[in-house]
């Protein structure tokens, strides 16, 4: 095991939900669309922001989770031992994206731009369905649930921190 640079810019990627089995395999809930792992290691945060890495040494598919055995990690009990922790890798190896695809950690947060709020909104977050994933937005005090399709978005900027929906989206969309 070694222990991740303090300060690294680390992202939460899973969520360890239970054991797998008796042999110390974690039960992973992947906070990816993607159904493959590609992750040979992750890190756990300790205390101090300081996270400490566990190699990666087997993987099984489950469906809607994985189960990864982790190095130092040999009994049910040590599994379970990391229920409810969440599971990072640095943000430097993140896997290239094309142009018009984005990790939901970018979005979750951006203001929110459309002509019939008088205020600019916020992500709050992002719902995976199956088909087509949901964006959860709050604008002018009211929760709105937004399919994340250009139908509705006009454009998504991440280096202006910027979503701006089509005229007309929220009022579409508006169930209060």
């Amino acid at each position: 095991m070694s222990k991740g640079e303090k300060g690294e810019d680390f992202v939460p990627i899973g969520k360890i939900v239970g054991a797998h089995g008796i042999q110390g395999r974690v039960k992973l809930l992947y906070f990816s669309q993607h159904r493959t792992f590609p992750y040979t290691k992750i890190y756990l945060r300790e205390t101090k922001g300081i996270y400490r890495c566990l190699e990666v040494s087997s993987i099984l598919s489950l469906k809607g989770h994985f189960a990864l055995q982790l190095e130092g990690i040999e009994t049910r009990t040590d599994a379970l031992s990391l229920a409810g922790e969440l599971i990072y890798y640095p943000r430097k190896n993140f896997p290239k994206i094309k142009q018009d695809e984005f990790y939901w950690i970018d979005l979750i947060g951006l203001s929110v731009i459309e002509a019939s709020c008088p205020q600019p909104g916020r992500i709050k977050g992002i719902i995976e369905t199956g088909g087509t994933d949901v964006i959860e937005i709050i604008c002018g005090g009211k929760d709105y649930l937004i399919p994340f399709s250009y139908t509705w978005i006009e454009e998504i900027s991440i280096e202006s921190g910027r979503l701006t929906l089509k005229k007309g989206t929220l009022e579409y969309f508006d169930v209060h």
